[in-house]
């Protein structure tokens, strides 16, 4: 619950899939820099940013696939998944009822369970979801805030 008195301003929230935050520790990503500008403003409490909380399995496949890929070691996998412990990202659970809810907006949108939880979440927190993936933002721009990265500033 926000504790804040009226006229204060709040905390913009946002719900950030791993698209996102696997680009705060992948060298070389696209949209990288704002990936990390976002990272920072959560640092500095400019923004909130909370997530499924899978998003800690999908953000640790994808540093094993780059791992496999040899883009990074798995000691610096191992030391950038601690880092991330960190970042202090709200986690959210997904129940059962949930569950069935998500399941529509996959059938729906076209979408993988994984990336419909975000866009419930976001809708649930009525708040922007940020993504990199290009097919998100396309298949949930009519039923959620949605922003691909490369807009973040």
């Amino acid at each position: 619950m926000d504790q804040r008195g009226p006229g204060e301003i709040k905390t913009p929230l946002y719900v950030v899939d791993a698209s996102v935050v696997a680009k705060w520790v992948l060298p070389g990503e696209p949209y990288q820099e704002n990936s990390v500008k976002l990272k920072e403003n959560h640092v500095l409490a400019d923004v909130k940013l909370c997530a499924p909380a899978f998003l800690v399995l999908e953000v640790a496949n994808s540093l094993w696939r780059a791992v496999k890929l040899k883009r990074l070691s798995k000691n610096d996998a191992v030391e950038a998944l601690n880092a991330l412990n960190d970042m202090n990202i709200d986690f959210q659970t997904i129940d059962w009822a949930q569950s069935a809810e998500v399941l529509e907006i996959a059938y729906k949108l076209d979408l993988a369970i994984y990336d419909a939880c975000y866009v419930l979440l976001a809708q649930k927190l009525k708040t922007q979801l940020i993504t990199a993936d290009k097919k998100l933002c396309e298949a949930a721009k009519g039923d959620v805030g949605i922003l691909h990265i490369k807009n973040y500033l």
